[in-house]
């Protein structure tokens, strides 16, 4: 008897000294959310897929509308599911099983608690509910490397700094890693890794793309290689930028469909070996209001004037230099800059031939004769007179970015002369399209007009 009493204590605490296993969380019965600021219960009940009624049921509530920050709620339906729920961001080049390995949770639970339909569909900066240790969610020290060609498993593992039966046991089986290309998962001593060598980490800045701003995306690497890659229909050129990190800018078209675009990168190291990933990018809406009707001289907006005009300006602005001479925030190009005549993105409707358009830079106030700063460093790539932009000045700051400067009166630099920030470079007019004085300031970048406050307010690349 007294050996069965031993053994029953021995059990039960055993039972309580594993991870996630407390007197408390086998009450709660399910996983648990700590109520945030702005939380209603509805709210609740629409983010985890569940009725309200269930959850007022289950944890008892008297009174929804107490429901206070800080309040602990078991949500239903999630059997088998136990822990803190909380939200954690998806990574470029992340799919669903990745995230569960580093999350340490299952997928299947993972999948459920999100509703995925498609784990391969996840998108960058998806937020993700995952069910963590009450202690927090430690992620798992894991990175990937893919089983390169071989004679054995002895050679196979030499390659991969490892031993046959660990490598087997990590890829789940003695015949996957045996397989060349396969990928399979290892300690790492630096935390998860989600990219097999020679890449380091890819970074996608913002995480979340919006109509008429900048994405930046940054690859590091712990060795040579050739980077390619797409951001939708536009080619992303990568530029190095030292200590084995390159980064590649490109701008969101302002009027394009708020949705998804597929960010491709294609890697190819001194080996040979090449991979691939692609995810969908998410693309939110600027905002960008509807100006009235302004009318304007019909040449300057006859096809047969904007047409070759445009494609000229588009040529100007499609080269990219390895050279970056900025550093830190642009400058206003002009002393105005407390208000602005007009912003950026802003639907335009000339003539009442409809809201086609939109307002490709930013509008700075100032009469005929107003100085005109370089608001970087650059080059001077262009300069003369257009029917639609008047006089124009183009600086190339490098890395597919532009500056243009239109509507001026007079122009005081020339083509291939370097230019520094605050450097006097002409004077405000109201030549082109206009309906009266002013400066107008364009920020391109890889071939697509950006807001050009997005420029004064960040520094790209971030550090």
């Amino acid at each position: 008897m007294r050996k069965l009493t031993l053994t029953l204590m021995m059990l039960l605490t055993l039972a309580f000294s594993l991870p996630g296993l407390s007197p408390a969380a086998a009450q709660e019965q399910g996983p648990v959310y700590v109520v945030q600021p702005g939380d209603t219960l509805y709210s609740i009940a629409q983010r985890f897929g569940v009725d309200a009624q269930e959850i007022i049921e289950l944890n008892g509530i008297q009174d929804p509308a107490l429901l206070r920050p800080g309040d602990r709620l078991v949500i239903p339906g999630f059997e088998g599911v136990s822990g803190l729920l909380i939200t954690r961001e998806i990574g470029y080049g992340e799919t669903l099983a990745v995230a569960a390995r580093r999350f340490g949770v299952g997928p299947g639970d993972l999948a459920r608690l999100n509703r995925v339909l498609n784990p391969e569909q996840l998108y960058v900066g998806q937020a993700l509910i995952v069910a963590a240790p009450e202690q927090g969610a430690a992620e798992a020290a894991l990175r990937p490397a893919q089983v390169p060609p071989g004679r054995g498993p002895l050679a196979i593992a030499a390659r991969l700094g490892g031993n046959p039966w660990a490598l087997a046991a990590a890829a789940g089986g003695p015949a996957p890693w045996l397989l060349p290309g396969a990928t399979i998962w290892l300690p790492s001593a630096g935390g998860f890794q989600p990219f097999p060598a020679p890449l380091q980490s890819v970074e996608v800045i913002p995480s979340r793309g919006v109509q008429g701003r900048t994405v930046e995306i940054q690859v590091r690497a712990d060795e040579e290689v050739q980077l390619e890659g797409r951001l939708g229909e536009w080619p992303l050129v990568f530029h190095p930028a030292g200590d084995g990190l390159w980064v590649a800018l490109q701008g969101i078209h302002a009027m394009l469909e708020p949705g998804f675009l597929e960010l491709s990168l294609t890697v190819q190291g001194p080996q040979g070996l090449a991979l691939r990933f692609a995810q969908p990018m998410r693309v939110a809406d600027g905002g960008y209001p509807f100006d009235p009707v302004l009318i304007v001289p019909p040449e300057t907006v006859d096809p047969n004037n904007t047409a070759p005009e445009d494609a000229l300006i588009a040529e100007i602005v499609s080269g990219q230099t390895d050279t970056r001479y900025w550093e830190g925030p642009f400058h206003f190009p002009a002393d105005y800059s407390e208000s602005f005549p007009s912003r950026f993105g802003s639907r335009r409707n000339y003539n009442n031939m409809g809201y086609t358009a939109y307002h490709t830079g930013l509008d700075l106030y100032g009469g005929v004769g107003t100085p005109i700063y370089a608001p970087a460093p650059g080059v001077v790539v262009f300069t003369g007179e257009t029917k639609v932009r008047g006089l124009v000045t183009f600086i190339d700051h490098g890395w597919g970015v532009y500056s243009g400067m239109l509507h001026q009166s007079e122009i005081l630099v020339q083509e291939g002369q370097r230019v520094e920030t605050g450097q006097l470079i002409g004077y405000v007019g109201r030549t082109g399209r206009v309906t009266g004085p002013h400066l107008h300031w364009e920020v391109w970048v890889g071939g697509v007009p950006v807001d050009p406050l997005e420029w004064t307010a960040r520094t790209v690349p971030a550090p």
